[in-house]
């Protein structure tokens, strides 16, 4: 048998999700252009998908191609929209975009077990940690799924570290660190010398602007407490 000239294989990609509880075109325009302006290099190019689940009243399909437009022209990769009626389903269709349903609530036989007892502060994830020995490079990009993500080497400027658990870095932090990304507020970034672009716990996010200059280039966490991002030095 020949070789094969493709392979198809599961892959983890990280993604926002712009939740959308009403719309008026100027309104949201505005308020687009002046999110991205906080970070345009973590938002640029980024993928997006649109939740409609909480959204008061009803769209049409002018109003969706026009969020559609605004999304892509402040510069986000609108792949599609979720949440949505099935009514509106087909029309994020017509203006080519996908549909993902919302998630299906678990019956009582498919709940999943007891969780075990709590881990220890700190521990976050169930699966072995990964471990970086070599420095991340700019433009690269390292995901520990379901897992606490140890990084031996430095990160790179323009470098990405995601985990499900905690970050821990042994070096110098100087791309970005996304950590708890599957909805996880208890996890925390660690690392010996902060200079992030840009830290995020939970989809709650701080820029290097935004980090003070008495942690700057030193040992740090960070960690959510009331829904905001606090750095504190180690």
């Amino acid at each position: 048998m020949a070789d094969p000239c493709f392979h198809i294989k599961g892959t983890s990609v990280t993604s926002m999700v712009l939740d959308l509880y009403r719309y008026q075109a100027e309104e949201f325009a505005a308020a687009l252009r002046d999110k991205i302006e906080t970070a345009p290099l973590f938002f640029t190019g980024s993928p997006l998908f649109l939740n409609l689940a909480s959204f008061e009243g009803e769209l049409d399909k002018a109003q969706l191609q026009s969020i559609a437009d605004q999304c892509r022209s402040a510069g986000f990769q609108l792949y599609g929209f979720r949440g949505a009626e099935e009514s509106v389903a087909q029309l994020a269709k017509d203006v080519g975009l996908v549909h993902l349903p919302a998630p299906r609530p678990r019956t009582e036989a498919e709940a999943p077990p007891a969780e075990p007892a709590a881990a220890p502060a700190g521990v976050s994830s169930s699966l072995p940690a990964k471990v970086i020995h070599k420095p991340v490079r700019s433009g690269q990009q390292v995901y520990a799924e379901g897992a606490d993500l140890i990084l031996l080497a430095p990160v790179s400027e323009g470098a990405e570290v995601i985990a499900d658990g905690n970050i821990h870095v042994y070096s110098a932090l100087r791309g970005r660190a996304l950590a708890g990304v599957r909805d996880n507020p208890s996890a925390r970034i660690f690392c010996q010398k902060l200079e992030a672009e840009l830290v995020s716990i939970a989809g709650q996010f701080i820029l290097h602007d935004g980090i003070a200059a008495e942690v700057w280039k030193k040992p740090a966490q960070i960690f959510l407490q009331d829904d905001s991002i606090e750095i504190a030095a180690l």
